[in-house]
């Protein structure tokens, strides 16, 4: 879930090419007035139009997209109590038959996030640069919750659940160490199916935590992040295509069928399975599905109208679909416009100032619930075991921030060119100038 979730991104103000090349080639005095006139601009066609549009709602450095990450992140580590300390399914699944539950449900949101604000930046950033970024911000952080996962805490349970801990680097397919090669890339290209290429293999570590209510699984939430960078690249295709810049409707009509999928996925799942038989083809749909309508939103923002009486209207449609058993239906459809209303209008604006946690909160809160449950915690009772686990996920989510997302993100503007010339000028042997050879005759 990510996403899309770095504060850095978010922030920079938008700049208007024309103000740009007017005022010099990009300076900083150019790029603040480029701000201006753009948010001008915006808010002088949504006079003339009659309506306030997302376009002029939203502002890039006042806005609640930190603090609903962070909710977001907060909502999967509660639905996550459920199952995990053997409570059965969540409120959200129980009214759908376990179709949809509040992690699912939170996870959607975040790419509903994730698109708009990852469709923004692909417009205003170069493409070499894009994707620096991205890379910058979803992989060390990874990389890093693999490997407290395989290396601290799995070899510690382990040593309680079987004793010689050290046996657990010899398991013979799901080491700490198979688990960390298995899971490092996200993505198996070498696998030939929609299931082959975005699982996430091993899930156990070393025959770990069989005595759970949820066994052997370590860490089951980042299964949604090879979906997120599968969404990053085609963002990055699509640009690279000028289909983004140049043929929006071509993307609105990939919506719509992209919908009328799901629709007769919801409604009619068995026969859709006969249909579409491949395995994590419904996530791929799904998660898409909810990145696509959050990129339309920010390709359409200044056409899209900025009412609260939309925004009553997609929250009644939402609450009948639920109750008439039509909520995936109608989701895709309401839920970005209701979702992004709030972002632009709820009071809390910079809750994220000091970072963006959420990212390390969504990616230790399972491997730390799972922990929680090891040693039993779960028994004291549910709400003792949720404020538990979402506190000491919310502490390993600021170190992950602080100690590696961070200090990584501070690159993200390091230009390559010059990095390797520094290296190569360090390689280089330094030649000492010989001494001067005195003289003999006189």
């Amino acid at each position: 879930m990510r996403a899309g979730r770095s504060q850095s991104f978010q922030s920079e103000p938008p700049i208007s090419t024309a103000v740009s090349n007017i005022a010099g080639h990009g300076s900083s005095r150019a790029a603040q007035y480029g701000y201006c006139f753009e948010k001008r601009v915006t808010v002088l066609s949504s006079k003339n139009s009659g309506y306030e549009t997302l376009a002029n709602a939203f502002d890039p450095s006042k806005n609640a997209f930190g603090f609903l990450r962070f909710a977001l992140a907060a909502l999967v580590v509660f639905s996550h109590c459920y199952p995990l300390g053997g409570f059965g399914p969540d409120p959200l699944a129980l009214f759908t038959t376990e179709r949809l539950s509040l992690g699912l449900f939170a996870v959607a949101l975040f790419f509903v996030l994730s698109g708009f604000l990852i469709t923004r930046s692909a417009l205003r950033t170069p493409m070499g640069r894009f994707l620096w970024h991205r890379f910058l911000r979803i992989f060390p952080g990874y990389w890093v919750c693999l490997a407290v996962c395989a290396f601290i805490l799995a070899p510690i349970i382990y040593q309680i659940e079987y004793a010689h801990g050290y046996r657990i680097f010899t398991a013979p397919h799901d080491s700490p160490q198979a688990y960390l090669a298995g899971n490092f890339a996200m993505l198996h290209l070498n696998e030939w199916s929609i299931g082959g290429v975005m699982k996430v293999c091993p899930l156990s570590i070393g025959a770990t935590l069989h005595s759970n209510p949820y066994p052997f699984i370590f860490n089951g939430s980042i299964w949604t992040l090879p979906f997120e960078l599968v969404c990053y690249l085609g963002v990055a295709a699509l640009t690279l295509l000028g289909i983004i810049k140049r043929a929006r409707r071509v993307l609105l009509f990939v919506f719509v069928l992209g919908c009328s999928l799901y629709a007769f996925n919801w409604l009619a799942p068995v026969v859709f399975q006969e249909f579409f038989p491949f395995r994590y083809l419904d996530p791929l749909l799904m998660l898409s599905l909810y990145f696509l309508g959050g990129a339309l939103c920010f390709l359409y923002r200044e056409e899209i109208p900025f009412s609260p009486a939309l925004l009553l209207l997609a929250a009644l449609l939402l609450a009948g679909g639920l109750m008439a058993g039509w909520f995936g239906v109608i989701a895709p459809l309401a839920l970005p416009y209701l979702f992004l209303w709030l972002a632009c209008k709820l009071p809390v604006q910079r809750f994220d100032a000091r970072g963006d946690y959420s990212y390390g909160l969504y990616m230790y809160a399972f491997p730390i619930q799972q922990t929680l449950v090891f040693f039993h915690l779960q028994a004291a009772g549910f709400w003792t075991y949720f404020f538990c686990a979402l506190l000491l996920s919310t502490l390993f989510g600021i170190l992950s921030f602080r100690l590696i997302e961070a200090p990584c993100l501070r690159f993200k503007n390091a230009d390559p060119r010059a990095l390797i010339a520094k290296f190569r000028a360090k390689r280089q042997p330094v030649h000492l100038a010989a001494p001067p050879v005195e003289s003999t005759s006189h």
